[in-house]
């Protein structure tokens, strides 16, 4: 039997002369300094009534009560995120979660709210830009928190606003400029790539001739690949969800959600990777998977890729999210397709999104998206 430790949850007897639990728990102050307590019985066991006190903590009963001004950042983090987590997907709250761990939490997050100075938040902000690249997103999260705070009646201004937003020192990881092959770089990774393995060789074919993200492409079943009408259909990604676990979700955004046509090269590899699967008796309605049938996690790629280039040291490196920028590259560069093309292509929410990334590659007229693939045929 386990040990009754909390001496909160009491055992009394009813006139029938059966036992129950109860509890009486102290939970904070209300707005005027008067403590607040809550009872709770008629628990059949010890067990049921330290669960319901737990319960009760959990969902932040004794932060309801606490005394305006007086909040601590990871308390109201919790408060905003339970309501923020089902307003979006999944994996984007979990990216969320990820980045108020590894970067606010550890500075702010036992801090009571009203307390922290306008030079704290500078000095963070100013840290942070020497850190990581997307610094800005962690700085304009506090002020999120700040401003639900505000709302909630715990603090009268936000401090984030009194700040001076610093310039990044913290360099990218690759410009990309540099992450993209030529044509000829780019056979010559393929080439090494049939050579190392045929799976990899047509996930890298498959990126390096559609612009596919790399969870988009691992997320495909051969139901989406239309070998007669010569295209296949975007509906899904491969993401992580809570505690890190593969889940398979919409496309990144409703562009996203898109069909990219197949040059005949690609369609030649997809058929004899296809008929590879078939005499290795390795059959799956995924594309992309394991040997007993399942997704492959997103770090599966970046496996293949370090394979490769160690096959073949001469090898320019670039990342896997390079091989999208190289199809992009060769795209724009060596036809005439528009712009706005490249945006359905690319999955691209919007144009100037397109633009901002692809316009020191070529600035001239384009053509129409199934020819200009045609005319690429890498």
């Amino acid at each position: 039997m386990p040990r009754r430790t909390n001496k909160q949850i009491k055992e009394y007897t009813l006139k029938s002369g059966k036992k129950k639990w109860k509890f009486q728990a102290y939970i904070g102050l209300d707005e005027n300094g008067k403590q607040i307590c809550v009872t709770r019985q008629g628990f059949n066991t010890y067990n049921e009534a330290a669960s319901e006190l737990t319960k009760l903590k959990a969902k932040g009963i004794e932060k309801s009560y606490q005394r305006p001004n007086q909040i601590k950042f990871d308390e109201i983090y919790e408060l905003w995120f339970e309501n923020y987590k089902d307003q979006v997907k999944e994996s984007t709250a979990n990216k969320l979660l990820i980045m108020y761990r590894n970067h606010i939490k550890p500075v702010f997050g036992n801090k009571y709210m009203d307390k922290v100075q306008v030079k704290t938040i500078q000095r963070f902000a100013d840290k942070k830009a020497k850190e990581i690249v997307k610094y800005k997103d962690v700085v304009r999260q506090v002020g999120i928190l700040y401003e639900y705070a505000i709302r909630l009646g715990y603090v009268k201004e936000n401090p984030v606003k009194r700040i001076i937003m610093p310039k990044r020192t913290a360099r990218p990881r690759r410009d990309i400029k540099h992450n993209v092959y030529t044509r000829k770089e780019l056979e010559e990774f393929l080439v090494t790539a049939k050579n190392y393995s045929i799976r990899p060789y047509t996930y890298f074919y498959l990126l390096s001739t559609t612009g596919l993200r790399k969870s988009e492409a691992l997320a495909l079943t051969w139901n989406d690949v239309d070998l007669v009408g010569d295209k296949i259909s975007i509906t899904k990604t491969l993401s992580y969800g809570y505690d890190n676990k593969l889940i398979v979700q919409s496309p990144k955004s409703e562009m996203s959600n898109r069909v990219v046509p197949i040059s005949t090269k690609l369609k030649q590899v997809l058929l004899e990777f296809q008929n590879y699967e078939r005499k290795q008796a390795l059959i799956s309605n995924k594309l992309f998977h394991t040997s007993l049938g399942k997704y492959l996690t997103l770090s599966k790629p970046d496996q293949w890729l370090r394979a490769i280039y160690k096959t073949n040291p001469k090898l320019k490196k670039i990342t896997i999210h390079g091989f999208r920028h190289t199809f992009a590259t060769l795209l724009i560069s060596e036809t005439n397709v528009k712009p706005k093309t490249v945006q359905m292509l690319m999955g691209h929410e919007t144009i100037a999104m397109t633009m901002n990334i692809y316009t020191h590659i070529n600035n001239s007229n384009r053509k129409d998206a199934i020819s200009s693939i045609k005319t690429l045929n890498i």
